[in-house]
């Protein structure tokens, strides 16, 4: 382990000169912040009145709140409880506007807002959560709303970011810059206003995961993009944190943190953008009196213990040798000395070790956004993207393996997919199928009963034979896949051959779900429709008093497929 001050490293390395430039918080920031404020006092009161944290905690830091999350989780596996559930729900209110009052300080107005027009969409959606729901009918955050529409937009930080590259790229016209941000808001943003500065030459570079209003980049547009940077088409990128390590990403004259980060891995790999083949020059803003000033001296401190903990090991084995013999083949230490150590073995044997045969994984084309694939890439897997009809991922003639993350498994109980036909096929195509379910959270992200979810995983496991295993997160359920393909390939011999196809849907089935893909009508009504009239043209040739005579269609739903029926398009 090596640092940039060890004398075989340093001559390779650049200076850096970090600096770190403080900027204030607007007032109408503060007056925002008061309002979020109250809403937050309002909630933790709540919790202290269910008994869910004491009454000397007046705020919760991150760890309090995830601590208390997983503590709430585990009660809702063990002893279901109205009293949990309402719990949960507020804590989720909790995480929801401390990660308001974070975003109003550190990253300014306008990602707010965009925050704001998520939290909006989520309440008004069928599939919300009711935190999100209560939230926004909250007085105080409707206020805050207002209030924030009121603004001028001015981001002290904005203005800095534009001042730093403004100047870097005039005193030196072939420079390159990396503008750092933790979120993508805040990177279109960046992006956007540094475009309007001659001589500026940015563009925004994020991940491919896409959500509400925000599509993410392919792996061909990053590729395309990092090569426009060397080039120098974009002489600026304004990145998160994808571009922090993996990627050939030139070395750059500065590098600006937009703010600070608590980790001191990813602080490190920031900084490493700069100073490789020249020296280079790294700025942290800060808000003042924010979270960042905590998480800078956070990630300084972290910094420093992990360079004193590396100085240490490197200290350990020198002094193990210096109290031992030398050892040498079939001189080796009996049981009384101790285990032998790996320091212990001639260097000769370690070199003689064979290369570990290199497994294939075949993967369906639209797991290409999950973090699963790059983490398979990194651990040595030869991954082949292509179009699975059933599966996410195959890594045998016999083993095919369905993904889903906990959010997703809950969401094809409530909107409607078919779980079981998956499963179902799954089962037929594969000898050895296996179900993954990623991440926490699968009792208690959606309002959804515990015993639903418990009859569905036990239909799953024993209905149709399929084990399921539960996964940490993406990267968890990488290493679980590359190891299940080493079994395979490697020990069993087996070759990687995808196969199977999705069940037809029959006739009833297809005519259930085109009646059902009208607002309004659910599966039970279409096939109540179906029964009554007897196909689907006579469903949509019939009057609204007509429609009516069929249990459980009212006056409301009627309408709703007359309109749909005979309305006219407008696309």
């Amino acid at each position: 382990m090596r640092t940039d001050s060890d004398p075989d490293v340093s001559p390779y390395i650049f200076d850096k000169d970090i600096e770190w430039k403080y900027v204030p918080i607007p007032v109408e920031i503060k007056g925002l912040k008061q309002l979020m404020d109250k809403v937050l006092s309002d909630r933790l009161s709540k919790l202290r009145e269910l008994g869910f944290i004491s009454n000397y905690q007046t705020r919760l830091s991150k760890r309090e709140m995830l601590d208390l999350q997983a503590r709430l989780q585990s009660q809702l596996r063990s002893f279901p409880d109205q009293k949990v559930y309402q719990g949960t729900s507020l804590l989720a209110e909790v995480f929801k506007v401390s990660h308001a009052i974070e975003l109003s300080e550190t990253q300014g107005a306008s990602a707010l807002s965009k925050y704001f027009e998520r939290l909006e969409n989520e309440a008004r959606s069928k599939s919300g959560s009711k935190a999100a729901k209560r939230l926004m009918d909250d007085l105080s955050m409707r206020q805050a709303v207002h209030h924030l529409g009121g603004c001028d937009g001015n981001n002290p930080k904005l203005n800095m970011v534009k001042e730093l590259v403004a100047k870097q790229v005039l005193e030196n016209p072939q420079s390159r810059v990396i503008v750092f941000t933790n979120y993508r808001d805040t990177a279109e943003l960046v992006a956007s206003s540094l475009k309007e500065v001659p001589g500026i030459k940015p563009v925004r570079f994020v991940g491919q995961a896409s959500r509400y209003k925000d599509t993410g980049l392919t792996q061909k547009q990053q590729v395309e993009i990092i090569q426009k940077f060397k080039d120098g088409e974009y002489n600026t990128l304004v990145a998160t944190s994808v571009a922090e390590e993996g990627l050939d990403i030139p070395s750059t004259d500065l590098v600006v943190f937009f703010e600070p980060v608590p980790s001191e891995i990813r602080s490190i790999q920031r900084k490493g953008r700069t100073g490789r083949k020249h020296a280079g020059r790294v700025v942290v803003l800060m808000a003042k009196g924010s979270k960042d000033e905590a998480y800078h001296w956070s990630s300084n401190r972290k910094e420093k213990n992990m360079f004193r903990t590396m100085k240490n090991l490197e200290l350990e084995p020198e002094a193990h040798a210096a109290e031992k013999l030398p050892v040498g083949e079939g001189n080796l230490p009996d049981a009384a000395g101790g285990q032998t150590k790996l320091v212990d073995f001639p260097a000769q044997k370690t070199q003689e070790s064979k290369p570990s045969a290199v497994v294939k994984v075949m993967v369906d084309q639209r797991e290409i956004r999950s973090h699963v694939v790059h983490t398979l890439e990194k651990l040595g897997t030869d991954v082949t993207l292509t179009t699975l009809e059933v599966g996410d991922y195959v890594v045998s003639d016999r083993v095919g393996i369905e993904r889903k993350t906990a959010e997703d498994f809950l969401s094809t109980l409530l909107d409607g997919r078919d779980l079981f036909g998956q499963v179902s096929d799954l089962k037929r195509a594969y000898d050895r199928p296996l179900m993954i379910i990623e991440g926490e959270g699968i009792y208690t992200a959606r309002q959804v009963h515990p015993n639903v979810i418990r009859g569905v995983l036990a239909a799953i496991t024993i209905d149709f034979g399929i084990p399921i295993i539960f996964s940490r997160d993406e990267e968890d359920t990488a290493a679980l896949i590359s190891v299940i393909a080493k079994r395979e390939q490697v020990d069993s011999k087996r070759e990687v051959n995808p196969h199977g196809k999705k069940t037809a849907s029959t006739l009833p089935e297809q005519q259930e779900y085109l009646v059902s893909a009208i607002s309004e009508i659910g599966p039970v009504v279409a096939r109540n429709l179906l029964r009554h009239f007897g196909s689907v043209e006579r469903i949509m040739a019939a009057s609204r008093e007509e429609l009516m005579k069929v249990e459980l269609v009212g006056p409301k739903t009627a309408d709703r497929i007359r309109e749909v029926v005979s309305g006219e398009y407008k696309g």
